[in-house]
C-alpha cells in the first residue's frame, strides 16, 4: 500500500473501527474483538461508508497486517501449559481436536457446503475460534464471505456456551475441575472461555485455560497439515518448506522463540495483545469487502450445521473428557 493521504484516510477509519471494537470487548469480554471488528467491516460497507477509493486499504489490512497477526500467534503458543495438561489431557485434547476437525468438515461437505467453508467451521470450531479462521483463511484461497459467516458462526455458538454449559454441568453433577476441562474443549474463543469457566468457579478456570491453550498449541500442526493439503491439490509434490507460506513459517519460528527464550510476561503478554489487533485490522478488512447479499446467498444451511455441530461436538468434547478421565 503506497502511503497516499487517501490511504491513510481509510486506514485510519479501520484503526479506529478495531479501535470501537476493543471498547464493546472492554464493556462484555465474552464478546471477541476479531469478531466485533469484521462485524464493523460489514456494517460500514453494506451501509456505504466505504467507497472504491478505500480499497488499497482494505486490501492491506486483509492481508498484510492479518498474515503479520498469524505470526505473531506464537506468543500465544504456551509449551508450559502444553505440558501441564499431562499425558492424559493431552490424549484427550488431541482426539477432540482431531476428532471435530475431521468430522465436521465432513459433515459440512456432505451437508453441501464449500470446502473454504466447511475448512473454516471446523477450525473455529476445533481450535479457537475467529483466531483459527483469520490464521486458515491467510493459507488459503477462499471467499471473504465464508471468512465472516464462519466466523459470525463460532461466535454465535461460543455465546450460547457461555450460557449453557454451566448449566448443563449443574445438571450432569460435574465436579468444577471436569466441567472445566469440557469449557476449555468446547468453547471456542479465550475470552469466552474464561467468562464461562469463572461462572463454575477459580478451579474451573484454572482447568479451562490449560485445556484450552493446549488446543491452541494444536493450531500449528493443524496449520502445517492444510498448508501441505493445499499444495497438493494442484496434482503437484512439494515439500513442507515449500508448501508452507513464509508467514505460517514466521509463527511456527516465533512460538518457538517464545518458549525457548525466557521473555519477560510484559513482552510475551504484549506480543498476544498486537497479535489479536493485527487479527483484528484483518478481519475488519475483510469485513469490508463482504456484501450482505453475498452472505444471504449462502442461505440457512451452514447456520444448521453450525448449531447441529455445537450440540454434537459439545457431547463429543464431554465424553472423551469422562471417559480420559479429566
Amino acid at each position: 500500500m503506497k502511503l497516499t493521504a487517501t490511504n491513510i484516510k481509510y486506514f485510519s477509519i479501520i484503526l479506529i473501527g478495531v479501535s470501537l471494537a476493543y471498547l464493546v470487548n472492554q464493556v462484555e469480554g465474552a464478546i471477541s474483538p476479531l469478531f466485533m471488528s469484521m462485524v464493523l467491516g460489514l456494517i460500514l460497507v453494506n451501509a456505504g461508508g466505504w467507497n472504491k477509493k478505500g480499497k488499497a486499504a482494505a486490501t492491506f489490512a486483509a492481508r498484510k497486517c492479518l498474515r503479520l497477526g498469524v505470526v505473531l500467534l506464537g506468543f500465544q503458543i504456551s509449551i508450559d501449559k502444553f505440558s501441564e495438561v499431562g499425558p492424559q489431557g493431552l490424549i484427550a485434547v488431541v482426539i477432540i481436536v482431531a476428532g471435530v476437525f475431521t468430522g465436521l468438515r465432513f459433515v459440512a461437505k456432505r451437508a453441501g457446503l464449500s470446502d473454504s467453508l466447511s475448512t473454516l467451521i471446523a477450525g473455529g470450531f476445533a481450535i479457537c475460534g475467529a483466531t483459527a479462521i483469520a490464521a486458515i483463511s491467510s493459507t488459503r484461497k477462499g471467499e471473504e464471505r465464508d471468512v465472516s459467516y464462519a466466523v459470525a458462526l463460532v461466535a454465535l455458538c461460543g455465546t450460547l456456551s457461555v450460557f449453557v454449559i454451566p448449566l448443563l454441568a449443574q445438571v450432569f453433577s460435574l465436579s468444577d475441575a471436569t466441567a472445566g476441562a469440557w469449557i476449555g474443549a468446547a468453547v471456542h474463543d479465550v475470552g469466552q472461555v474464561i467468562a464461562t469457566a469463572s461462572i463454575m468457579g477459580p478451579d474451573a478456570l484454572d482447568s479451562a485455560v490449560i485445556v484450552k491453550l493446549t488446543r491452541v498449541v494444536l493450531l500449528i500442526p493443524l496449520i502445517l497439515f492444510l498448508s501441505m493439503s493445499n499444495s497438493s491439490e494442484d496434482g503437484s509434490k512439494k515439500s513442507l518448506r515449500t508448501a508452507t507460506p513464509t508467514f505460517v513459517i514466521g509463527f511456527v519460528i516465533c512460538a518457538l522463540l517464545v518458549n525457548a527464550l525466557s521473555l519477560p510476561e510484559t513482552v510475551v503478554n504484549g506480543g498476544k495483545e498486537l497479535s489479536k489487533i493485527f487479527l483484528s485490522i484483518g478481519l475488519f478488512g475483510m469485513g469490508l469487502g463482504v456484501r450482505w447479499a453475498s452472505i444471504k446467498a449462502l442461505g440457512a444451511k451452514p447456520l444448521v450445521v453450525g448449531l447441529g455441530a455445537w450440540v454434537a461436538c459439545g457431547a463429543f468434547a464431554l465424553g472423551v473428557i469422562q471417559v480420559v478421565g479429566l
